[in-house]
């Protein structure tokens, strides 16, 4: 099989849509519905004071460092230095270690009532090890296709962490490790 080498660039509109959906999700429109189109406010308003000045603020990083990578890691190492910059990306993987299976778990759960049973649904719903299997098949199952879709095997990072991490930071998939190399 040939190695075809492809590059593949996000559009401004798939990067604000990405952001959007991080930002709104499924979980909060139950609470939502209770306050009908008034919600609309909230979502310009958390548009015009966090989504817009964060990708002006990413824009402007990246823009900055064109010729470097790195990220994250890469912006604030070169500020601060690289123990920061490590604490800076650190950081964002605990945050992403700790939402990541508690979106799974709400949708896990959402999953569960999908039936016409509501007594075997909440008593799935209710059933830890239903949770961990849908939550664990759900991540990995992600894992893989984001590693398939970065053209491994190849010597590209295994994580979309990684594409933030310097050459002095070694990064495994998310449910392993990060640390700095010696």
């Amino acid at each position: 099989m040939a190695n075809i080498k492809q590059t593949v660039k996000l559009g401004v509109f798939t990067l604000a849509i990405m952001n959007v959906t991080a930002v709104v999700s499924l979980r909060g429109l139950p609470a939502e519905a209770v306050y009908g189109m008034s919600s609309a406010f909230y979502y310009l308003f958390a548009a015009i004071v966090f989504l817009i000045p964060t990708s002006l603020v990413a824009a402007e990083l990246a823009a900055m460092f064109q010729d470097k990578q790195g990220g994250v890691f890469r912006w604030v190492g070169e500020a601060y230095g690289k123990k920061l910059g490590f604490l800076a990306i650190w950081v964002q993987w605990i945050e992403s270690t700790i939402w990541y299976p508690t979106v799974l778990t709400f949708g896990a759960v959402s999953i569960a009532f999908i039936g016409m049973n509501d007594v075997h649904d909440m008593s799935l719903a209710n059933n830890k090890y239903y949770s961990l299997v849908v939550v664990l098949i759900i991540y990995w199952l992600a894992t893989f296709i984001s590693m398939k879709g970065m053209g491994l095997p190849t010597q590209q990072p295994l994580s979309p962490l990684a594409s933030e991490a310097s050459s002095n930071i070694r990064v495994l998939p998310r449910p392993l490790s990060v640390w700095p190399q010696p």
